[in-house]
């Protein structure tokens, strides 16, 4: 397969925008992706977009309704959907279509308006068929719900405290505050996030991500192409994508098995996407310089930390206690500000996630910039143990 690069990205600020339609917000990413590029609307040969699942028909198609007002060319447009891996999902199909020698050049695109609070259902029915309404409202599991009692497991075995949990947000609240596309830009104190209020326990308001407005896009180009229009290319080592192990402990519930709990692996949803990225890049977690994880809530952190080998299970509270995980850390994760100060836009996340690598490799990120970074991971994860893991190098 050819080498594949990212020639350009671009993004719409995270936050809640009322005034503005999903596309509106797409076509603001897509365009500052074209111009960091140094491509017209007309080059992009291809188009991979996330779509909107709460958005009806026009949702459904969210990449053909970006490109009726960019101005429909007639190029091949696909629509993902898998849940929170969607962005991530995206981002993959464009570089197989490039990879592949398909096409040469080709967009990939996130646009996402989330409704207010937790995630309505979606064309579901609310009788015994019907796993949202089981779930979420029959047995109010819904994923903070979830998230508590993972991570109170987690508390039972490796001994994380309360104050670990909230010192992952202060953290990660410290570069999103420097962070001109977050929607929360202020620090957090630790009192501040210790006093918050209960949500699920031992999760506080403060520890759990938001839902969020966003959009992100990239160009993506074969390697040659990309030479041919900087000195500095971003290239794709790894995108990869994975599903759950059986056994696992996924969401896939409320069909509870005593027996799937007792084979089930330690977390290991994102196990095969993690593993078969750094084979595919041929490189390993002692490589990266810094990483983007999915810390939808603390625990998250603390484990993905764990997941794409930055330590082994249960050292991850080490690594945050001892200030390596902290910009200016030896491996700074999340030094975007993660999903904390984001909130999560599901369609766009991941690919506002490889914006964040591009702008570290490329020395762009300013107050946040990771010193002489040279390769970076970002994971995402979702529903059904869907799993992304991108790599990009200079």
């Amino acid at each position: 397969m050819r080498e594949v690069a990212v020639l350009g990205v671009g993004m719409h600020p995270w936050g809640k925008f009322p005034g503005k339609s999903f596309v509106d917000l797409g076509v603001d990413a897509t365009l500052r992706a074209l111009k960091d590029a140094g491509v017209e609307w007309t080059d992009i040969q291809a188009v991979a977009c996330g779509i909107w699942p709460w958005g009806g028909m026009p949702g459904q198609l969210a990449g053909h309704e970006l490109a009726a007002v960019m101005g429909e060319t007639g190029v091949p447009i696909i629509n993902v959907s898998n849940a929170c891996a969607t962005a991530g999902s995206t981002f993959r199909a464009a570089h197989q279509m490039i990879a592949l020698g398909v096409y040469d050049i080709a967009l990939a695109v996130g646009l996402d308006m989330s409704p207010e609070g937790f995630f309505p259902a979606v064309g579901g029915t609310e009788d015994i068929n019907d796993r949202d309404f089981l779930r979420w409202r029959m047995a109010g599991v819904s994923n903070p719900a979830f998230w508590a009692l993972e991570c109170r497991r987690r508390m039972e075995e490796y001994g994380t405290t309360e104050t670990q949990l909230a010192k992952v947000k202060v953290k990660n609240s410290k570069a999103g505050a420097i962070n001109p596309n977050a929607r929360y830009r202020r620090k957090f104190s630790l009192e501040e996030v210790l006093l918050s209020p209960m949500v699920c326990d031992p999760l506080r308001l403060f520890e759990i991500c938001a839902t969020s407005d966003g959009a992100a896009a990239m160009v993506l180009c074969s390697m040659d192409i990309a030479k041919q229009r900087t000195s500095k290319p971003i290239r794709i080592a790894a995108a990869t994508l994975g599903s759950s192990l059986f056994g696992d402990a996924t969401t896939r519930i409320p069909f509870l098995s005593g027996r799937a709990q007792a084979l089930a692996p330690k977390l290991s949803e994102s196990a095969v996407a993690v593993k078969t990225a750094y084979e595919q890049a041929g490189l390993g977690p002692e490589d990266l310089d810094f990483v983007e994880l999915p810390d939808n809530s603390s625990w998250h952190e603390l484990v993905y930390s764990e997941i794409v080998g930055l330590c082994k299970p249960g050292e991850a509270e080490r690594l945050l206690d001892e200030g390596v995980t902290e910009l200016g850390g030896k491996i700074p994760v999340c030094p975007s500000g993660g999903v904390s100060s984001f909130g999560e836009a599901v369609a766009a996340q991941h690919l506002a996630m490889v914006c964040e690598l591009v702008w570290q490799l490329r020395g762009e990120s300013g107050a946040r910039q990771v010193p002489n970074a040279r390769v970076g991971l970002a994971q995402s994860y979702g529903a059904q143990g869907n799993s992304a893991t991108i790599i990009l190098t200079t």
